[in-house]
């Protein structure tokens, strides 16, 4: 069983770690009974999304699992709703906070994705503080969320939903409301977790 990762770019469609990246635009004839899970990174085609939401729709009622990162502005699959813009003015503004415990962030601190810096290695978070720059994890939310959802984690003081997910039929949406999760598995981070748990996830393996 694989997971696809789509992109906006050409790849050569090697399967790593069980992942398989495809152009997004292959996606109607690379989705088939062998695949799990989507990987939908921030910067792809919503509109195509959307004409290929009834196919999007049966992958997921009929029990695969997919992961939509990014800004939706489109409802490419039922049960999205809309980004919005938070109005923050400080990393406070900005603070993750977990609400909800899930297997694809399981073991890793809410803090670690705050900031981020150009210093190399691990960095501690009371120099994060002075030399990072917050807000690259997410700056926007998720209001009228689907029946069933449940919030993973929001944002600063007022609560804004930026990650949840939701059950669609015998399968899961995953919705994360900033850049593509992937970038923020790292070791300096102390986060490298990431990436295998989100995988996981989208092969169905955990709940």
């Amino acid at each position: 069983m694989t997971v696809l990762k789509a992109l906006m770019l050409p790849r050569d469609g090697e399967v790593v770690d069980g992942c398989r990246e495809i152009d997004v635009y292959d996606l109607p004839t690379a989705c088939d009974s062998t695949v799990t899970g989507l990987y939908l990174t921030g910067d792809v085609d919503q509109e195509y999304l959307l004409d290929q939401r009834p196919s999007l729709d049966s992958f997921v009622t009929g029990g695969g699992r997919i992961v939509i990162n990014g800004h939706v502005q489109r409802k490419f699959l039922a049960g999205l709703t809309t980004w919005r813009t938070l109005d923050f003015r400080n990393p406070r503004d900005l603070t993750l906070t977990r609400v909800t415990e899930h297997p694809v962030w399981a073991g890793t601190d809410p803090k670690s994705f705050l900031y981020s810096t150009g210093a190399p290695g691990p960095v501690p978070f009371e120099e994060l503080e002075r030399i990072g720059v917050a807000g690259f994890y997410g700056r926007g939310w998720y209001a009228d969320l689907p029946e069933g959802a449940r919030v993973v984690h929001t944002l600063g003081t007022t609560h804004a939903p930026i990650d949840y997910d939701y059950p669609l039929g015998a399968g899961r949406v995953l919705v994360h409301g900033g850049n593509d999760l992937l970038q923020f598995a790292s070791a300096a981070r102390g986060t490298e977790r990431l990436r295998g748990q989100l995988l996981r996830w989208l092969e169905g393996s955990d709940d």
